[in-house]
């Protein structure tokens, strides 16, 4: 018997078509969208490509986080938060988005800046797309 996912489950099938992927594609979102800044995070939002779903990229540098573990919690975070608004079809991941976390983020502010990538995206979703800063 094969399991299926339930609705929130971190498996779902066909994730692999949200990720923002390429050289080409990251470049094409930081030319064309509008960024949204906070202290920890930059939101750089564009119209979603050739696909009608909109995909995700992130960019987590070693000068932001330097152990790997505290780069993976931080995008394990984010996607597990993106994967729930996905599962309920929610506006907030219409286009494509980089999420960029700013350099010399400390350890113990992961969590508080994944809850302002998410507080970014929100506002993001109130009014359209953010001003270019």
């Amino acid at each position: 018997m094969i399991a299926v996912p339930a609705p929130g489950s971190r498996h779902l099938k066909g994730e692999a078509r949200f990720r923002l992927s390429g050289p080409q594609a990251f470049a094409r979102v930081f030319k064309e969208g509008r960024r949204r800044e906070g202290r920890y995070v930059q939101i750089v939002a564009a119209t979603a490509s050739a696909s009608s779903d909109g995909r995700v990229g992130m960019v987590v540098s070693r000068k932001a986080l330097s152990r790997a573990v505290d780069r993976n919690r931080f995008k394990r975070k984010m996607r597990e938060a993106l994967r729930v608004l996905r599962v309920d079809d929610h506006p907030l991941i219409r286009g494509d988005l980089v999420i960029r976390v700013k350099p010399a983020l400390p350890r113990e502010a992961i969590d508080a800046a994944a809850a302002e990538a998410f507080g970014l995206l929100r506002q993001r979703a109130g009014t359209g797309v953010a001003e270019r800063s």
